[in-house]
């Protein structure tokens, strides 16, 4: 199975009204059947990362440093489109802008299943706790946690080995965000590896399925290491995210 990394990994943006430094030398190891939760204040980089990882940066951005998948430098766009195709899944932090808004989910769905390869569309709706009868609905027919969830059947279908979910228990309810972070547990468990961008720090805490959390501020990873060992830093910025849940 792939695992994925970052070797100082810097993204500047100058869109020719604003100019700035949105990653600063990010190293980050996103391991093979383990799940890595990002932590960060809003703006700091962290759907930006995904980006990167992803092949996915836009084109007011300029990036130095290196992107590792299974051991292998990724620079050519022509490997990042085989490896969205195949082996890279993304569930954006609006599950909506994952589909067109001219046909109907499941037309979207079937066509990106792959006979012989990844999960099939009952399959995947099944992990991502998509209901099967909302298929034949529009996008923008459903509501936020519904699409969240089409989002997430999308990003399975190919059986990514580097499955990366932004904000995956964003407009859930409680009981099926415990569950959606239960399978995304048991996929990483089944071998790829996973990384979460999540501001839920009270389910993260709940749950317990991270392996481990990396704190990202201002562009930078500034910590990494097990749930036990992020807890107990003394850092008043890290310790502000568990702080909301009373800890």
């Amino acid at each position: 199975m792939t695992t994925a990394e970052l070797h100082g990994l810097t993204v500047h943006v100058d869109t020719g009204r604003w100019s700035e430094t949105v990653l600063d030398s990010v190293r980050l190891e996103v391991p093979a059947g383990r799940i890595t939760a990002l932590l960060g204040e809003s703006g700091c980089g962290k759907s930006m990362l995904a980006a990167a990882l992803t092949g996915s940066l836009p084109a007011t951005a300029h990036s130095t440093g290196d992107v590792y998948l299974g051991g292998v430098a990724v620079r050519d766009p022509r490997q990042w489109r085989r490896l969205r195709e195949e082996t890279v899944g993304l569930v954006p932090q609006f599950g909506v802008t994952a589909f067109g808004a001219q046909r109907t989910v499941g037309a979207q769905l079937r066509e990106r299943q792959r006979p012989g390869r990844g999960m099939c569309v009952e399959d995947a709706c099944a992990a991502a706790l998509y209901p099967l009868e909302l298929l034949e609905l529009y996008p923008q027919q459903h509501s936020g946690g519904q699409i969240q969830r089409a989002a997430l059947a999308a990003a399975l279908l190919p059986g990514p080995e580097l499955l990366i979910v932004d904000e995956p228990s964003a407009s859930l309810d409680m009981g099926t965000a415990y569950r959606v972070w239960a399978n995304l547990r048991a996929y990483a468990d089944s071998g790829p590896a996973v990384l979460t961008i999540t501001h839920d720090v009270l389910l993260l805490t709940e749950t317990g399925v991270a392996d481990r959390i990396a704190v990202m501020r201002e562009g930078r990873i500034i910590t990494i290491g097990t749930p036990a060992e992020i807890h107990a830093l003394e850092d008043p910025y890290v310790r502000g995210f568990f702080q909301q849940i009373g800890e």
